[in-house]
């Protein structure tokens, strides 16, 4: 317990109080029981000199005032005090003196109780005695003469140490009781001030916790306390701070989630155009250094147009929002709005949004490029049909074989238009397919086998053979039927028909463990390096100008991409050409789980 603490001042002001008035008290009635005491022994004495004057009056006649003297002397020894018989100053009985002793005795004329008994009857005084040497409380009263005994002055001495063992006594015994109060009340006002103190303690340990944000804490309400409606207030005010902290923290965390998981970047910029924050997507964006809050944002981004949009939103004095492209080093597009804001204190700054736009860019160049790849592919044929439909019209052949051929070609070029309308329903069929498509454990053997036994018919009028180097198991594959069955299809149509006759078309597929890479590898004129990924592409075609006999509308190879993506795989060109005859298409399936496996 410091000096200086709120508990130590109560304590010392309650015991400086305390001994303040037990001091005076303690004063006062030593005092007064002490005048009290002095009186008392006075009025004891001057019953025992009235007494002694009745005792003498009543007395036979004394014959010398040697009978007078040993009589006296008696009568001293009985009552237990000192008995002087004075006669005109001189002493001629002492009980406390030898009548052989009296004449010796000084002159007591002077004495001051003698002198008021003389004048006023009665006299006292309290002085130290040089013959009994100690203090002496003396009493005194005018005696007329009787029994032969001369008028003069009886007096009646007591010792005062009686007075003082009694008062000494009284102090003692007050002394006790004061210091035992005196302990009593600072144990009490020691409790009393720590109790008080543990509560003030309590209120400033509790400030304490919510200065340092924790709010869990509250103050135990004592029934009947002086800090009742106090701690009550306190508590409820705790709790509120609680419970508004609480909300504050969960919206800031929301807002936290919200801000990280923004597929958008975001960044905010102060009123001096610095970024304050910016949040994971803006990093994939710029990969923004570790220093960049209160850095400007052409600092870490490099790009003037940016540090352009800050400043001319920051510089107009009407807040408007603007917006603007930047294409990225690494193809993307992403458009940047920025909107400006006030904070609490009325200054205003800056929120820069950055949209990733690039696969819109890409899907409305993907969307011109069928349309126009659509249209040059529906065009040629349409073109075809009508040229041959006006010349039957117009000029008639003469022969009917000449107009059997103006039809083949017109039929042809039908077939070719309905081949393209129904690769592009199924190429946007298998992409619709891929959002909701639940996959299954296949054998991918079995799919395999029923392409290869689809097209031998075709392969045999062509002499194509078909080498096949599988494993022996199922070879099973996550899939779905029909989506594995049109690739099988797909890349086995695409190597018999640019096969030479006479040629071989190898099929294999190989385990690594997690999935199935199955491969088709012909002999015919192979693909180009440059064309390698885009045959992939719709509408592509390594000659764009051609239109071959079977109808072929470039959509193969993209609806085969799509449907191994919408299966969880990838499906891509070897890289044959440039020399090397023939192409190789490779796919690879995931193979299922073994509990999965297990359980079909």
């Amino acid at each position: 317990m410091r000096l200086g603490s709120f508990q130590m001042r109560i304590l010392l002001w309650t015991w400086g109080i305390l001994l303040t008035v037990v001091g005076v008290i303690f004063f006062y009635s030593t005092s007064i029981v002490g005048d009290e005491l002095v009186t008392d022994t006075e009025k004891r004495s001057h019953r025992e000199i009235e007494s002694i004057k009745w005792l003498i009056q009543d007395h036979t006649t004394f014959q010398s005032e040697k009978e007078f003297a040993e009589w006296v002397d008696a009568l001293g020894l009985r009552l237990g005090s000192r008995i002087t018989y004075i006669v005109d100053g001189r002493v001629i009985a002492d009980s406390d003196v030898h009548y052989s002793n009296v004449s010796s005795l000084d002159d007591h004329s002077g004495r001051p109780e003698v002198v008021a008994a003389l004048h006023r009857g009665w006299g006292s005084n309290v002085r130290y005695s040089d013959t009994l040497r100690k203090d002496m409380l003396y009493v005194a009263s005018r005696v007329e003469a009787a029994s032969g005994v001369p008028a003069g002055v009886v007096r009646m001495a007591v010792s005062s140490s009686e007075v003082s063992q009694r008062l000494d006594s009284l102090r003692v015994n007050f002394l006790w009781i004061f210091l035992i109060t005196l302990v009593c009340a600072a144990l009490l006002s020691w409790l009393m001030s720590n109790n008080m103190g543990r509560e003030i303690r309590a209120f400033s340990e509790l400030a304490r916790s919510i200065g340092n944000g924790d709010y869990a804490m509250r103050l135990r309400v004592l029934p009947g306390g002086e800090f009742k409606p106090l701690a009550q207030s306190v508590n409820a005010m705790a709790q509120s701070i609680e419970r508004s902290v609480q909300l504050v923290q969960d919206q800031k965390g929301q807002l936290q989630a919200v801000f990280d998981g923004m597929r958008e970047g975001v960044m905010t910029v102060d009123a001096q155009g610095r970024i304050e924050s910016f949040n994971g997507a803006l990093d994939n964006m710029f990969n923004m250094p570790s220093s960049s809050v209160g850095r400007t944002p052409i600092e870490v981004s490099r790009r003037y147009e940016l540090q352009e949009l800050v400043d001319s939103i920051m510089a107009d004095p009407k807040p408007a929002g603007q917006s603007i492209q930047l294409d990225l080093m690494d193809s993307r597009t992403v458009e940047v709005s920025g909107v400006p804001y006030f904070d609490q204190k009325g200054v205003r700054k800056l929120v820069v949004v950055f949209h990733d736009i690039t696969e819109m860019k890409r899907s409305e160049e993907g969307l011109k490029d069928f349309v126009a790849n659509a249209s040059h592919q529906l065009r040629t044929p349409l073109t075809s049909i009508k040229g041959y439909t006006e010349t039957l019209i117009d000029n008639p052949p003469a022969k009917l074989e000449d107009a059997r051929g103006f039809l083949d070609t017109v039929l042809k070029s039908a077939d070719h238009m309905d081949k393209v309308i129904s690769s592009m329903l199924a190429l946007a069929k298998s992409e619709q397919m891929g959002k909701s498509l639940e996959l299954a454990p296949l054998s991918g053997r079995v799919q395999l086998s029923r392409a290869v036994g689809d097209l031998i018919p075709w392969a045999e009028e062509r002499s194509i053979t078909f080498s096949m180097h599988t494993p022996e198991d199922e070879m099973m594959v996550m899939g779905e039927t029909d989506g594995l069955l049109h690739v099988f299809h797909n890349l086995l149509n695409n190597a018999v028909k640019y096969s030479p006759v006479g040629g071989v078309i190898t099929v294999s597929a190989e385990d690594d463990g997690e999935s199935i890479v199955f491969s088709v590898e012909d002999q015919g004129p192979g693909i180009s390096r440059e064309h390698s990924t885009k045959v992939f592409e719709r509408f592509y075609r390594v000659d764009e100008n051609t239109i071959d006999g079977s109808g072929s509308a470039g959509l193969g190879l993209a609806i085969c991409r799509r449907i191994v993506k919408n299966f969880g795989g990838e499906i891509w060109h070897d890289g044959y050409g440039e020399g090397t005859r023939g192409a190789r298409f490779c796919f690879r399936l995931n193979k299922p789980e073994e509990s999965v496996v297990t359980n079909i």
